[in-house]
């Protein structure tokens, strides 16, 4: 399969996207994507300004995660064949796609990019739901473990016809130049790897349009009638922040499958044959960097990790001042 980070533009994406969009704005809540981010470092990379950590008002939901649909009509968007086919001509050859998550995001008007970034890799055996995204994405910046990397197909489209929310990725490389798909967005996605394409959006709505910047993390983004509600605190003090038309609010799906060369692969990373543990990992990163950690769990050494990721460091892209 590639190895390259080619990208599939798909238009027609859904080919009824009103009835995606009913779905979208009928599931809920929406929590803040901060959660997702496992450490201070991790919640500065989606959004933090500065040194101060804050919760941006950008929110998620899982459709469907493991292959099961979370949410009513969620197997409608999880085994949706056009993204299917896309991901084989991502990765080229007659490969087995395997359906595994839906999540889609919804932001408000913020002046702040999403700064460009790799999505988190997956492993034979390591994965987001037993392994600490950063020291997953280490491992992929170290490059000593593609041979066990999981090749995933992403599938993003937005719903979204207001000002701003710029989607850019560099399906070249990061010093190839980005592309970008801007609103109004129409009924297109674009398919790729991106464990290994940098992509990131623009600053959504006006530059001068408000934006809660004292949210925290029990914030919650609900549909109803024809806007957006943010509500924040404890359940039995939760209040209403702001109100937004959907007009201004920028929905985002995306999409994943894992991709296998063929069914004989499939069938061997489902057998757990080769699963890395931790201290496969870690016993690989040290004998190629020769950083050794000094105390008995290196996932809680922080000299060490300093240590590794000066080793391991992560590209950084930018978008385009002028974009």
């Amino acid at each position: 399969m590639s190895a390259t980070p080619t990208a599939v533009r798909l238009e027609p994406a859904w080919g009824d996207p009103d009835a995606v969009l009913d779905l979208l704005q009928r599931s809920g809540p929406y929590l803040p994507l901060a959660r997702n981010a496992g450490s201070t470092a991790e919640r500065r990379a989606v959004g933090a300004v500065g040194a101060n950590e804050f919760v941006p008002p950008w929110f998620r939901l899982n459709l469907a995660i493991h292959g099961q649909a979370l949410v009513d009509d969620g197997d409608r968007i999880l085994h949706h064949e056009p993204f299917v086919d896309a991901a084989r001509q991502v990765f080229g050859g007659d490969p087995a796609v395997e359906p595994t998550t839906v999540y889609a995001n919804v932001m408000a008007p913020c002046s702040y990019p999403f700064a460009p970034h790799l999505d988190v890799p997956a492993f034979r055996g390591r994965a987001a739901d037993n392994t600490p995204a950063w020291f997953l994405k280490m491992m992929h910046a170290s490059d000593l473990f593609e041979v066990e990397r999981i090749r995933m197909a992403t599938a993003v489209s937005w719903f979204f016809d207001g000002p701003g929310g710029d989607f850019h990725y560099w399906a070249h490389g990061p010093d190839g130049g980005s592309s970008v798909e801007r609103s109004p967005y129409g009924d297109v996605a674009i398919v790729a790897d991106n464990e290994v394409l940098f992509h990131g959006v623009g600053p959504v709505g006006d530059l001068d349009a408000p934006s809660p910047t004292d949210l925290t993390l029990d914030a919650e983004i609900v549909h109803g009638g024809d806007g957006w509600t943010i509500t924040d605190g404890a359940d039995d003090e939760r209040r209403a922040v702001v109100t937004y038309p959907d007009a201004v609010v920028r929905i985002t799906t995306s999409w994943k499958g894992r991709v296998y060369a063929d069914e004989a692969e499939q069938d061997l990373v489902a057998s757990g044959a080769g699963d890395l543990s931790i201290e496969d990992c870690v016993g690989r990163l040290v004998d190629h960097h020769g950083i050794r950690p000094t105390g008995d769990d290196p996932l809680a050494d922080q000299a060490w990790i300093d240590a590794m990721a000066t080793a391991c460091p992560h590209r950084q892209v930018r978008i385009p001042r002028d974009a």
